[in-house]
This record gives C-alpha cells, structure tokens and sequence, in this order.
C-alpha cells in the first residue's frame, strides 16, 4: 500500500529550509543589517517550524533547526573567516566583539557574554527560549537561538582567521557553544509545540515530551555549567 504524502519528510523541504537560511543569513550579513538579519531568520525558521509541529512530526522540526543552525552557522563562520571586516557590520558592537574574543582567548580576559559575567543577560535568554516559545510558537525562542547561534558562529570564524588552520575549529568553536545551541534548538521546538497544534495543555504535553525535555533542557545545562567552568582554561596557544 503506497503511504500517503507527508510535506514534512519530503526532501525538497528540507532542500527550501537550507536555501532560506542561506538567503536570510548571507543577504542580511553582506549588507550588514544587525537588527534585521535575526528577525527574518527568527521569522523563516519558525513557518518552516510550523509545518513540521503542525502536523506532530516533531523528529521533522528537531531535523529543520537542526539543518537550519548548521546551514546558518557555517555560512557566518566562512563569511566571518575570509572577509571578517564586512561581517562585524552585521553584529552590534561586530569590531569590539571580535576584539574581546581575542583578549579572552589570547590574553585571558573574561569571556565576553559569559554566563559569568552576564548572568542576568543568560536568565533573561533561558526565559526567552523557553517561556518565548510557549507564548509565540517558537518565534522568541527562534529569535533568542539564531542570535545566540550566530554570534557563537562570528566569533569562531574570527578566531580561525588568526589560527589559520581549519582543523582547529573545535578550538574556535568552544563545547559549551555547541552544548548550549543543541540544547536551545531542541527546546525552541519542543516548547513551540502546543501552541503551533492547537493543544495548548500543558500537562498532557509535559507527560508526552518530558523524555525530551529533560534531554534538551541537560544538554543545555551542561553547556552553561562548562561555560562557567571552562574557558579560563580554553587557551591552547602560546
């Protein structure tokens, strides 16, 4: 018996998802838009989000932002390494990141954003994650994880440019970066889900995803927990 159609699994929609996180990165970066470019990404991310919640495919929405983050991150990080001066206008503050990022690294100053010395900043982005995408549907929530993915991602290609060495980019690319966008991206779609089906009671919802939820929300942790802990110790040059 043939199975019936699903949008959500049809390669061709994971083809468009790519190409429209291409286009709302690389256009808004080139053209150096701070503001705009985590909006239309934060926007996109969550229509396509949406046809895949919709319908209760959530392995489907786990696989859009998920390609969707490794799409936009790569594209920032290879923009960031060979043209680092265009990118930096697509951040707020783009020169003065990049030169905290090599003080930390290089000559041990704070993380810059750390938990540590933003803990209020990392309460006020765990509540857009998490209560953001319960209110909206995944759009705050989208919103807070692009921008925490594409800084993650302009800093990384920042310092690939001074080490010279693609093989180094789990060095650029610290684990608590990786933890943390992991655990934020599964949460965005986890916690987008009652909202965007229509089903909007949170009990049946905790029993059905608290599998999940506990995944997420621990990879996440742990990310915060070894970003208070680790890049004092994260200098492996000179």
């Amino acid at each position: 018996m043939e199975r019936a159609y699903q949008l959500s699994r049809d390669p061709v929609y994971f083809l468009m998802a790519a190409f429209f996180a291409l286009l709302t990165t690389g256009l808004p970066a080139v053209m150096g838009q701070p503001r705009f470019m985590p909006f239309i990404q934060a926007v996109v991310l969550t229509i396509f989000l949406a046809i895949s919640v919709r319908r209760g495919d959530i392995r489907s929405g786990l696989g859009i932002v998920f390609l969707w983050l490794a799409v936009t991150m790569s594209l920032i990080l290879l923009l960031t390494w060979f043209v680092p001066e265009q990118l930096e206008r697509a951040f707020d503050n783009g020169f003065m990141q990049r030169a905290m990022t090599s003080e930390w690294y290089f000559a041990r100053s704070p993380l810059p954003g750390g938990i540590i010395g933003e803990p209020l900043a990392a309460v006020a982005e765990i509540a857009g994650i998490v209560l953001g995408s319960l209110l909206t549907g995944g759009l705050v929530g989208a919103w807070f994880l692009v921008r925490m993915a594409n800084l993650a991602a302009f800093s990384a290609g920042h310092l690939l440019g001074i080490f010279g060495n693609p093989l180094l980019i789990f060095i650029a690319l610290p684990v608590w970066s990786i933890l943390q966008i992991a655990g934020a991206g599964g949460l965005v779609v986890l916690c987008a889900e009652p909202l965007l089906s229509g089903r909007f009671a949170l009990g049946p919802w905790l029993r059905r995803r608290s599998r999940l939820l506990a995944i997420f929300g621990g990879i996440y942790a742990i990310g915060l927990l070894a970003e208070a802990i680790l890049p004092a110790f994260w200098h492996f040059h000179g």
